[in-house]
């Protein structure tokens, strides 16, 4: 009896325990990962420069904050990798537009002026193989004034142009009873409009009188004025620093050559596509070589009856 009491009452606690309102969890749910943009980590900008290595393709994401508006300049020392510029994410991606992108090409690039704030940069290497980069981002006060240093209030210090220029006024009666319409050569002086395209190449060999009675050499030998509409040869001013002119006359990267890619066409540089694959650079300094043993069929003697 005291058997069967002992088993009814245990059989009712397990019954009373397992009818509990409250739902048996197997663990905790983990959080999902974040990826893309919303894993951007974020750096001291002021004094950091960051190192990595990213695959064909990859991206990666760093951050930055600002606390005050300022001038900066991003410098990424690989060409190749295409960089935008985010205010905020949309799920892995920066929410578009871009506030600004651009392909590097081994040097400095200006981004310009940007107000305080949290910034998300997404970096992609377009290139076909892994690449080593070293990035940081400079920091500049803002010196507002004018930049052109045609202009009578030049100011050789700034960084940012404020739109206060001042030039030459030669609309006035002197000039225009001398020598007709008046426009403003490649130094910022008052030139005539019929000296341009009239066949001689104006480069400061001949001048005019200015109302002081100073001759003043004027100069059309300019790309502003079109080396005087054509009367001039035209100066080749090249590409800019770290790039080079490639097989085609197009601007490419010159650490592209002998990087371990052939650059026969099949890569591009801003939209271009870049070519390095001929003589002149001997054939992308060996990237575009292949080895001859590796090229040779192996063809079966056949005998040819007489």
């Amino acid at each position: 009896m005291n058997k069967l009491f002992i088993f009814l009452f245990t059989m009712m606690f397990l019954i009373i325990g397992c009818s509990d309102d409250e739902p048996i969890t197997g663990g905790v749910n983990p959080e999902p990962e974040l990826v893309g943009c919303e894993a951007t980590t974020f750096y001291d900008w002021s004094d950091f420069e960051f190192e990595t290595s990213l695959d064909a393709g990859a991206t990666t994401w760093l951050g930055f904050e600002l606390s005050e508006t300022t001038l900066f300049s991003i410098n990424l020392n690989q060409a190749g990798f295409h960089c935008a510029i985010f205010q905020e994410c949309a799920g892995e991606l920066g929410a578009p537009p871009p506030l600004y992108s651009f392909m590097s090409n081994g040097n400095g690039q200006e981004v310009g002026i940007v107000t305080e704030g949290v910034y998300y940069l997404e970096i992609t290497n377009t290139r076909p193989g892994r690449l080593d980069f070293t990035f940081n981002i400079s920091l500049e006060d803002i010196i507002y004034g004018c930049m052109d240093d045609d202009a009578l209030n030049y100011n050789n210090t700034a960084n940012v142009d404020d739109g206060t220029c001042e030039f030459q006024n030669c609309n006035t009666e002197y000039y225009l009873q001398n020598y007709g319409e008046m426009v403003l050569d490649c130094d910022g002086n008052c030139a005539p409009v019929s000296w341009i395209a009239d066949g001689f190449c104006d480069d400061g060999a001949w001048g005019i009188e200015d109302e002081q009675g100073n001759v003043i050499p004027i100069n059309l030998y300019c790309s502003e004025l079109n080396f005087d509409e054509g009367d001039c040869e035209i100066i080749d001013e090249g590409c800019t620093p770290g790039l080079i002119e490639d097989c085609n006359g197009i601007c490419a990267p010159q650490n592209w050559l002998g990087d371990g890619f052939c650059d026969d066409g099949s890569y591009e540089y801003n939209g271009n596509p870049i070519f390095f694959n001929c003589e002149e650079f001997e054939n992308d300094n060996g990237d575009c070589i292949i080895d001859s043993r590796q090229t040779l069929r192996v063809l079966k003697r056949i005998w040819i009856e007489n």
